[in-house]
């Protein structure tokens, strides 16, 4: 019976199998006779090819054990530090040492493999997370009288059909779902595009910009940054509209915010979601 190697290994030592990889629990089961699927070619020094699964896609137990193998070594330190260290230790290291370095510091085919599985396998994580939000959002903020007035826009990006993520008889909303680190400036580009976006909203209702914790809040505040900036990226038909209303491209994030998007109310999902909250602590 064909087995993740990884799984065996944790059930026959009742150990976590996120506390050793793959190649460990191969060895192990080599060392006892086992036949194992990705054994080591003597020939070459490097491992056979996996046999294709079907549909060109990996089994469930195959995913789970590649993200388990990603998460124990994006949790084992913290990515940026872990980086920055290897690249100093690569300074004067030659084609026998290198490899010896970057080993060391856990970069290895079987990572590789197991970040190539998850990117594909949950590459979209980001837009199920984002709708998911609204969809449990909604129930809880809706007023008595409200009703959806637009089909929302769950999905990544808006259309000229549905200007915004949310659209009432009352609100117009989006929401900005990410987690923030502090650089982060594609993140700051395009919550500034959603707060000049509500900014400029001339229908009449309550315009509401929804965030998740309070890093992206306090960036609006505080930031010096020309709003000009931000949006250069941003559609040419948002740049159009912003140019047409104030004229200008210096005005820093923090005073466009108290000058020309007082009226757009601020709020944290994670004051309505738990889930969020929890993650954000």
């Amino acid at each position: 019976m064909r087995f993740p190697v990884k799984q065996a290994l944790e059930a026959v030592l009742g150990v976590s199998r996120t506390t050793f990889t793959s190649h460990m629990a191969r060895s192990q089961f080599a060392r006892l006779g086992f036949l194992t699927s990705n054994a080591p070619d003597q020939r070459h020094g490097r491992a056979e090819p996996r046999p294709p699964a079907s549909g060109s896609a990996v089994s469930i137990e195959e995913a789970g054990e590649a993200f388990a193998t990603l998460v124990a070594f994006l949790r084992h330190a913290p990515f940026t530090a872990s980086i920055d260290r290897l690249e100093r230790d690569l300074v004067d290291t030659d084609i026998s040492s290198a490899p010896v370095v970057t080993g060391a510091a856990g970069l290895s085919e079987e990572l590789l493999e197991a970040a190539l599985v998850v990117r594909r396998d949950v590459g979209r994580v980001s837009d199920v997370i984002h709708a998911t939000v609204i969809a449990l959002v909604l129930p809880k903020i809706l007023e008595p009288g409200e009703v959806i007035s637009n089909r929302p826009s769950l999905g990544p990006g808006n259309d000229k059909t549905r200007p915004y993520d949310l659209e009432t008889n009352r609100r117009v909303a989006e929401f900005k779902v990410a987690l923030w680190s502090s650089g982060d400036m594609m993140r700051k580009r395009t919550l500034t595009a959603d707060l000049v976006h509500l900014a400029l909203d001339q229908s009449g209702r309550r315009p509401e910009l929804w965030v998740a914790g309070t890093e992206p809040t306090r960036f609006l505040r505080t930031s010096t940054i020309l709003v000009g900036d931000l949006l250069s990226r941003a559609s040419h038909h948002l740049r159009t509209r912003y140019h047409d209303r104030y004229g200008t491209d210096g005005i820093p994030v923090r005073e466009f915010l108290t000058r020309h998007a007082a009226h757009v109310h601020h709020r944290n999902i994670a004051d309505v979601l738990p889930t969020v909250s929890t993650a954000l602590g």
